[in-house]
């Protein structure tokens, strides 16, 4: 296992190298480099089937590139040592695109959950971190005791978020989180990303096509495109790329976005 170096802090939180991914005679990845700046929010945008979401997969560990190699935390990911990728994966949490919420538990015992696998707390400790957790996100304790289906959209996203940073990962990702929500709900959760990702010190990654709200919370922004990353750097620097796909990809924003 390869361990984070002393000055692993300086550095990118997470360093993608040569990363080529496919499945059959169809090559996803193609060489794709990408450094995601610590502590900032990165949105990791393209068009459909551009491999977003293949990418937060096998930056989580969930899928293995066929080449490449991914650091995070100063750490290259081994997907022969379990050790390495639990060590990764507990500085990391997600929020999948519907929230993925339990069901059969209520708010407090979704919120809880993983503290209740990982850590040996008393009840009252629980109810402390859930209270913190719960406050963190805009709700309160009078939500601890409705079931996800008693939630509105927006609330089951607040709900799910609260649970993955339960555990205080340094690193949160986002896949599509703002998909099939109204244009209300869907500025509501962009801006608690924001909001999240400030109170807490965290490394956000987003993935999104949706460049109508990107531009109000991103700090990076990396662009895919036939395999590779074209456009990585700060929000309104697409509007001065010379890659006509980056540009056409944000030209209707371009259009109410002005140069500083």
């Amino acid at each position: 296992m390869t361990q984070a170096t002393s000055s692993y802090k300086d550095g990118p939180a997470i360093s993608v190298k040569g990363l080529e991914k496919g499945f059959g005679k169809f090559q996803i990845h193609k060489g794709l480099d990408l450094d995601i700046p610590r502590g900032k929010v990165t949105y990791i945008m393209g068009g459909s089937g551009c491999g977003k979401s293949l990418l937060l997969k096998q930056v989580m560990g969930f899928i293995r590139p066929d080449k490449g190699t991914i650091q995070v935390n100063g750490q290259i990911m081994d997907h022969k040592d379990q050790k390495n990728l639990h060590e990764i994966r507990k500085n990391m949490g997600i929020l999948f695109q519907h929230g993925a919420l339990f069901d059969s538990l209520n708010v407090y015992n979704n919120v809880c959950f993983s503290l209740k696998e990982h850590l040996n707390l008393s009840k009252k400790e629980l109810d402390e971190n859930v209270e913190n957790l719960l406050e963190s996100v805009g709700l309160s304790m009078e939500h601890s005791l409705k079931m996800p289906s008693e939630l509105s959209g927006g609330q089951r996203k607040r709900v799910a978020l609260a649970r993955a940073i339960a555990l205080k990962p340094s690193i949160m990702m986002y896949d599509e989180p703002t998909t099939g929500l109204d244009p209300i709900t869907t500025m509501m959760v962009t801006n608690l990303i924001k909001d999240v990702s400030s109170r807490h010190n965290l490394t956000s990654i987003v993935i999104s096509h949706d460049t109508h709200v990107v531009f109000t919370v991103a700090e990076q922004i990396a662009f895919i495109k036939d395999g590779v990353v074209r456009y990585a750097g700060p929000p309104k620097g697409v509007f001065k790329s010379h890659d006509p796909d980056v540009r056409e990809f944000y030209s209707l924003e371009e259009r109410y976005n002005t140069e500083d």
